[in-house]
């Protein structure tokens, strides 16, 4: 059994997440030997500092021997799909980096688009209003006419209408999903995911066949959406839009959040409005989003989610650091902190600042979003440089 193999019946297991994955790897040096354990003695696997427990272990014990993915494997090859995994050279290097990596992509096209150098993702309602519509559509067009790869979800609105902007201009685009690749969901948009295809893009899916969408898969290939790309568009978005979870993912994964602002009167703007109040960019023309991208310089991780020593600083042609505007005093004393000690973790901040740690975090991401503050893949925050 290969690597590749151990990760695709991985991710044939019910249940077994990123996380649990991780654990197990670690423990018996190789996905390979992970799954071949037969998941046996694992009730006291660390995962995320939680023991995995006897009923969970005992599940997995069942599940590793039920699994069949030599005939998954056989079902993918036959529907001319792409099993891409953390063993595989394919695999996109940016979400390589993120807390939760997918332990298979299935991809139905080019698995080359997933890692293009300028992924941004698109996202909004499922019910845009005309001005929503023309702006992702106007934008998406015009930003794959300048280059960056328009990475959505597919979903009826706002990811419909990326997409085809994109098509229009003729240029690769990527769809996540989230259902199996053989449970489309929406089915009206089957012809559009045909299209993706036939342009030389990519749909993607990290579910097996089989899985049809529901309130948990959505959430899910959220992360994906944004962990593929540079940075997050967000178009229109109601209070309680799924596409803040996306934004969410974003920042905790150290990229750039960016909003088109709407009327304050407009329910559907309220979510972009919210980002922008808690510091995401404003937008308001595809050069701005490309002069964001472009302002991301050492943003894409190296090959393999290994820590390595911070690069040394002020030796010719290091770059300088972003002199930040005006922010209020508790942003300023980070700031300040970052600019005298280089790289810190979170903690370090903590020390450094003398704030308290509850209100670290919040204030990081504020200024992550300001983009003043850059988050390595292991955690560890500096300032922006350009």
């Amino acid at each position: 059994m290969t690597e590749h193999d151990a990760y695709l019946a991985l991710n044939l297991v019910p249940s077994m997440g990123a996380a649990t994955a991780r654990a197990g790897i670690a423990r018996f040096g190789s996905a390979a030997a992970f799954f071949e354990s037969g998941g046996r003695g694992l009730a006291d696997l660390d995962v995320d500092g939680r023991r995995l427990g006897r009923a969970r272990a005992a599940a997995f014990e069942e599940s590793f021997g039920a699994v069949d993915w030599r005939a998954e494997a056989e079902r993918a090859a036959r529907s001319s799909l792409q099993v891409v995994t953390p063993a595989d050279e394919a695999y996109p290097p940016l979400l390589r980096a993120i807390h939760a990596p997918p332990l298979a992509l299935y991809v139905a096209g080019s698995a080359a688009a997933l890692s293009a150098p300028r992924c941004v993702a698109v996202v909004g309602t499922r019910s845009p209003t005309p001005y929503g519509r023309d702006v992702a559509k106007d934008f998406s067009y015009r930003l794959a006419l300048a280059g960056a790869t328009i990475v959505s979800g597919l979903a009826r609105g706002v990811d419909t209408l990326a997409a085809e902007g994109a098509l229009l201009a003729g240029r690769p685009t990527v769809a996540v999903v989230g259902s199996a690749l053989d449970r489309l969901y929406p089915p009206e948009n089957r012809e559009l995911a045909r299209r993706i295809v036939a342009g030389g893009g990519a749909v993607v899916s990290e579910y097996p066949f089989g899985r049809a969408a529901d309130r948990q898969t959505f959430p899910m290939r959220n992360r994906i959406i944004s962990g593929l790309c540079r940075g997050t568009l967000c178009v229109e978005a109601g209070l309680t839009s799924g596409t803040l979870i996306t934004a969410e993912h974003a920042m905790e994964q150290g990229r750039s959040v960016m909003a088109v602002p709407g009327r304050v009167t407009d329910p559907s703007a309220l979510g972009c409005l919210k980002l922008l109040r808690d510091g995401a960019r404003l937008v308001q023309s595809p050069e701005d989003v490309l002069d964001e991208l472009d302002s991301l310089p050492g943003l894409a991780p190296a090959p393999a989610p290994r820590s390595s020593s911070p690069p040394p600083r002020g030796g010719p042609g290091d770059s300088s650091p972003v002199r930040p505007p005006p922010a209020d005093p508790e942003e300023r004393r980070i700031l300040d902190a970052l600019a005298r000690c280089g790289e810190l973790q979170p903690d370090a901040v903590v020390s450094e600042t003398g704030l308290p740690a509850y209100r670290v975090g919040p204030l990081l991401i504020a200024l992550e979003m300001k983009s003043l503050v850059r988050r390595s893949p292991d955690g560890s925050c500096s300032l922006r440089r350009v």
